[in-house]
């Protein structure tokens, strides 16, 4: 069974720290999950996707509960 594309967007008390850090706005890194979903890569590490939107990248997990809800796990800025 294929997992929907998700519509709905939580995050790790983690990932909330790293934006609020790195001044990214939580709109961008839902929209970036949102919008690039189906051209994210699978990731080997902890969160089982990665997502690309522009310099920042978005580690996290679908479905999360249900199919259509996604887990932001990390982000970060690409140099």
């Amino acid at each position: 069974m294929t997992a929907h594309a998700p519509t709905t967007v939580l995050w790790t008390d983690h990932a909330l720290v790293k934006a609020q850090l790195l001044g990214i706005a939580r709109s961008d890194v839902e929209d970036a999950i949102l919008g690039g979903h189906d051209g994210r890569t699978r990731n080997a590490r902890a969160a089982d996707w990665l997502v690309q939107s522009g310099r920042l990248v978005v580690a996290y997990n679908h479905p999360e509960g249900d199919d259509l809800t996604a887990l932001v796990v990390t982000l970060w800025r690409r140099g």
